[in-house]
């Protein structure tokens, strides 16, 4: 389990872990910044990169990038350029400073005078620009007219973006630990190709509005033990060892009512296919039977498609259906109309099992929310951001909409994922990241197969949480098969489930 800390977390842990294992806060900068700089060799491996440029501040982050550049110097042509934004200099700046201040160029910047010193190293072709000049600890944000803000704007602007590399060490500097004022015109964040994060994924790495600043993120593992053995104070990132110890092992004398018996509520005249891929998708999920309920026109759809599933078209008989099976979906393609409501207010009075609800099933909860109280406990709710607003609130920020997220889980004691990069699911009292997916994932019915696999794992007898934890990293490791064979480009719905049987070996191995 990966966490994800909150910035004053990380400080306290930090000088914890100094304590815990006897050593000096510098030797812990150096270990990190071993880790930093093979890091940077792996993405540097294969570039005509032959230039480094370090820009560094007297705090930390400074040291830290200070300590990369010594590692560097054998290698590559490095400059320094020591930003001077005030006396102060911590003391394991002090100390990295003093160990490399006579194998490079160190070039001082005090005065706004000085940035055009950088113009012609920063703009030359086949240099690596090394962001070090704030880190994670900033509590309050760069603002354009200081001196700081506009040498960040200058080195956003200055440097040949198609023939240079910009990484940032830990965050981008000028971006906040946890950050939810991005649409502040009047502040400046380095433009990074690609960030490094120290440890673990910083909350405004995982965020859409941070993409433009933070390019690609990895973190690097320096052995911290403490984060190791602890849980994020925010929250965690799913890995594939925590998903393999959920999956439970298929009995071999099992038969298709030891795989469960699942009801899909789904399509409509005018999206039919909704109903296709939810179907499909949960019977390659492991579910021994599918019930769908649906509307008289998607029937012939789904037989020619999927003669395994079982249609029923007639309302009359639904109540036979909820006895009849262990857990339902409802929402895929049914619509807005009359007979959509008919069908949810059906639902609803009449559900006792596991559910899971989405798409048009959402949008109508949120005209009617008095439907919410009529939910079962531990229900599962798969909002996409517009869907979630419909239901909770207009938010500000991706931040903002994971609060309200837990406030909602919490107060209507459901399980919320809210879907995008970095799915995020909760029940209220715990957040999980999910690590798998890509942007090829994007795309019409994506959703709808994921309702699918939720609804196959909730009806194999698996709790809700654990059921959506399992179903979201799935879904995205289905997805990154499916683009690994046909790009992110060319990725459609159909393909995630074609992916499914790899993603399900993956997960399934001991």
């Amino acid at each position: 389990m990966i966490g994800v800390y909150s910035a004053a977390k990380v400080k306290e842990l930090d000088a914890k872990e100094i304590e815990l294992e006897g050593i000096t806060s510098f030797q812990l900068m150096q270990r990190a910044s071993k880790s930093l700089y093979l890091e940077l060799e792996k993405f540097l491996q294969g570039t005509s990169i032959n230039k480094i440029v370090v820009l560094a501040s007297g705090g930390n982050n400074g040291g830290d990038a200070l300590c990369v550049a010594d590692m560097l110097c054998d290698k590559y042509s490095v400059v320094v350029f020591y930003v001077k934004v005030s006396d102060r200099q911590s003391e394991d700046f002090k100390q990295a400073y003093k160990n490399l201040r006579t194998k490079v160029n160190v070039i001082e910047v005090v005065f706004p005078a000085d940035i055009t010193l950088m113009r012609d190293y920063i703009s030359a072709e086949n240099v690596c620009i090394l962001d070090g000049l704030l880190g994670s600890g900033i509590n309050r944000v760069v603002e354009k007219e200081s001196f700081l803000g506009f040498l960040i704007d200058y080195v956003n602007s200055h440097r040949d973006k198609k023939k240079s590399l910009l990484v940032a060490i830990d965050l981008p500097s000028g971006l906040l630990g946890e950050d939810s004022q991005l649409k502040n015109p009047a502040r400046s964040i380095v433009k990074a190709d690609k960030t490094i994060c120290l440890q673990y994924p910083k909350l405004s790495t995982l965020m859409p509005e941070s993409e433009e600043y933070v390019g690609s993120m990895s973190f690097v593992d320096f052995d911290m033990k403490l984060m190791k053995e602890g849980s994020g104070d925010i929250g965690k990132l799913l890995e594939l060892s925590d998903i393999r110890n959920l999956v439970r092992p298929r009995p071999k004398h099992g038969h298709k009512g030891t795989f469960g018996k699942g009801l899909l509520l789904a399509g409509s005249s005018d999206m039919p296919g909704a109903c296709v891929l939810a179907s499909k998708s949960a019977l390659r999920s492991g579910l021994g039977m599918l019930y769908v309920q649906t509307h008289d026109n998607v029937k012939p759809y789904l037989m020619n498609n999927l003669p395994e599933a079982i249609c029923r078209t007639d309302l009359a008989t639904i109540d036979s259906l909820f006895s009849a099976t262990n857990a339902v979906a409802v929402g895929p393609g049914i619509g807005t109309d009359k007979y959509a409501c008919k069908l949810l207010d059906f639902c609803m009075t009449n559900i006792v099992n596991p559910m899971v609800v989405d798409a048009d099933a959402l949008n109508l909860i949120s005209k009617n929310m008095e439907w919410m109280g009529k939910l079962p406990p531990r229900t599962i709710l798969t909002p996409h951001p517009a869907e979630f607003q419909r239901l909770f609130g207009k938010c500000s920020s991706r931040i903002e909409m994971i609060a309200r997220q837990k406030e909602m889980a919490k107060a209507h004691n459901v399980i919320i994922v809210l879907k995008g990069a970095y799915t995020t699911i909760t029940d209220g009292d715990e957040l999980f990241f999910n690590s798998t997916g890509n942007s090829g994932m994007a795309t019409a019915g994506s959703g709808d197969v994921l309702t699918g696999i939720v609804l196959a794992l909730l009806s194999q007898g698996y709790e809700p949480f654990d059921a959506a934890k399992l179903g979201v990293f799935i879904h995205g490791l289905a997805g990154d098969v499916a683009a690994e064979k046909l790009s992110e480009y060319s990725l459609i719905a159909s393909d995630i489930i074609e992916c499914l049987p790899d993603a399900f070996k993956a997960v399934s191995k001991i």
